[in-house]
Formats: structure tokens, C-alpha cells, sequence
């Protein structure tokens, strides 16, 4: 039998055991707040004495991987510079693009920013880019935000997060209106059908109306010389309009915007509802994207989104 002595240092390691399991317990009940992730090891060895002649030594070593929450540096970044760096591409009139008038960069999304960075006490600087660069640039943090009138995508969502979305699209294929009756066509009831009429289709390169015509491509629907795809969507419709091209795919508000503003009589022949619209950053801008969707949350309550919207698409007086 024991003595009281062992017994007692018996005692005492199962006590200190406990301990242990407290501590750990403690651990990852606050395991989601620590910062940066890292590695724990817990080694603690006990000795205790039986009697005259035996001797229990007991080494406990505990190892544990605490996977906290990755610090935002973007954000951090962002609030020591007073600025949050924006990528874009000012060819997608009324969301962004050059007034031409004065040159400066304005539109529905540029306005929208600038008033969620004024709420959130910050400024702007704007970066202009082609629009298939901008993810690539978010994914190097060489901007904080992309904002050109991205459409929110299962792929792209494996490269960036996203925003709260403000606006769902329709994608909509236009032609000129004499070329379309010329070719006897009034509505298309699928992408597909373009190949009935051997028309080319332009479009932007690194969109979703892109990725759409390439599967046609793949599938052997379309040959690849009838899908041409640009950096720059006025410079599609400048081809389109100077025959070059037989149509042009891209979606709303930007098809409505030519329409409306385009001397020459612009026709949509096929349209299908489409993917809603956000801002992009980077995969670990936690904070930045909480801190411009509690923002863009107050705006669409106001209703000031709704009103700069109605801004931008409304018929030009």
C-alpha cells in the first residue's frame, strides 16, 4: 500500500494534470483572436517519491497549432497612408470612365468609392489599368481594391474576395441596327445562335462575356477568329461601328450607356440575367472588406446607392 506522502504527491501531479487541461482549454476557447497563427509546446515533468525505495517520474508534452485569424496589413497599410489605392479601368461608361471633357475619371462606381472612403475618413488615389490586370494586381497587393464593374464569379472567388455586391447585370450581345436587319435579325434566343450567321463577336479581354465566348470556342461552336477580344471596350466599339466586327458582347448598364449616347442606332439582340457587381481585394483584407460593407450597408439603407444609380443610367437631358 501507499503511504500518505505518496498519495499526496500522487495528488499533486494529477492536480497540476488538471491544470494543464484547464490552460489548454482556455487556449482554444480564444484560439480565434490570437494573432499571427503559431505552434505551442507545453512540456512539464513531475517527480514523485513512493515510499523508501521507488521513485515515479512522470514528463507530460503537450503540442498544439493555434490558428488564428491572419493580420489585415492591407488595412494597416491603408490607415498609415490615409489612402486606399483603387485599380481600374475607365472603359465601362456609366460605372467608370474619362469624362470627355474634362478628362477626369468619373462614373457611377467611381463616385460610390470615393463616398465610402470619405465615411471612412479616407482619400482615394485611383489607378487606371487594363481590366484584365486588375485581379493580378489585387492578388500582389499592388492595389488595396479593384473597382470595374466586376462581376461576382465561383472562379474569381478563388483568387479575391469580394465586396457586398451593388448592382446585378444583364449581359446583353448588341450589333448595329442596320446590319442586324440586314442579316434578318431581330432576337436571339442563345449565345449559341451566332454561329448561324457566321457573325465575329467582340469583347473585353479577362471579362466573363470572354470566358463565355472561349468555351464556345472550346466546344468547337464558334471558331476562334469570330470571337476577338480587346483591352479596351471603346476600341471594340469603335471596330464595331466601323464593321469590323459584326457584334459586341458585354452586359448593362454599359450596353444601355451606348445606346443612349451613341449617334449611330445600336440594337441588342440577345440578353439573359446575369451575375451581380462588387469590389475585389486581396484573400486576407478581412478588416478592409468588413469596414467597406458596414459603409456600403448605411448607403444602400439611405438609398443614396439607388439614387447614383439612377444618376448614372438616366437618359441624358
Amino acid at each position: 500500500m501507499y503511504s500518505r506522502k505518496s498519495i499526496k504527491g500522487i495528488s499533486r501531479v494529477v492536480a497540476l494534470l488538471a491544470a494543464i487541461i484547464v490552460i489548454l482549454a482556455a487556449v482554444a476557447a480564444v484560439e480565434p483572436f490570437l494573432i499571427p497563427a503559431r505552434e505551442i509546446t507545453v512540456t512539464s515533468t513531475y517527480t514523485t517519491t513512493v515510499g523508501a525505495a521507488q521513485t515515479i517520474t512522470q514528463t507530460v508534452t503537450i503540442e498544439k497549432t493555434v490558428t488564428g485569424a491572419a493580420r489585415d496589413v492591407v488595412w494597416e497599410n491603408i490607415q498609415k497612408r490615409g489612402a486606399i489605392i483603387v485599380g481600374t479601368s475607365p472603359d465601362w461608361p456609366p460605372f467608370e470612365f474619362l469624362d470627355p471633357k474634362t478628362g477626369k475619371l468619373t462614373g457611377f462606381e467611381v463616385e460610390l468609392m470615393e463616398l465610402i472612403a470619405e465615411r471612412l475618413g479616407l482619400k482615394v488615389d485611383w489607378r487606371t489599368m487594363d481590366f484584365a490586370t486588375i485581379i493580378v494586381a489585387v492578388e500582389h497587393k499592388d492595389i488595396d481594391l479593384g473597382v470595374s464593374g466586376f462581376s461576382v464569379t465561383p472562379e474569381r472567388l478563388e483568387v479575391v474576395q469580394y465586396t457586398l455586391y451593388h448592382t446585378i447585370t444583364e449581359s446583353q450581345l448588341i450589333m448595329l441596327k442596320d446590319k442586324a436587319e440586314k442579316l434578318g435579325i431581330t432576337r436571339l434566343e442563345k449565345l449559341e445562335q451566332v454561329a448561324d450567321y457566321k457573325l465575329v463577336v467582340g469583347t473585353g479581354s479577362g471579362t466573363t462575356q470572354e470566358a463565355e465566348l472561349m468555351d464556345l470556342v472550346k466546344r468547337g461552336v464558334i471558331s476562334s477568329e469570330a470571337a476577338r477580344s480587346y483591352d479596351d471596350f471603346g476600341v471594340a466599339l469603335e471596330d464595331l461601328k466601323l464593321g469590323r466586327i459584326d457584334a459586341l458582347y458585354a452586359e448593362t448598364p454599359v450596353t444601355t450607356w451606348w445606346i443612349m449616347t451613341e449617334e449611330t442606332p445600336l440594337l441588342v439582340v440577345f440578353s439573359k440575367p446575369y451575375w451581380p457587381v462588387a469590389f475585389i481585394a486581396h484573400k486576407d483584407s478581412d478588416e478592409l472588406v468588413s469596414k467597406i460593407n458596414g459603409v456600403l450597408s448605411e448607403l444602400i439603407v439611405e438609398g443614396k446607392v439607388a439614387e447614383l444609380y439612377e444618376k448614372w443610367t438616366a437618359p441624358p437631358s
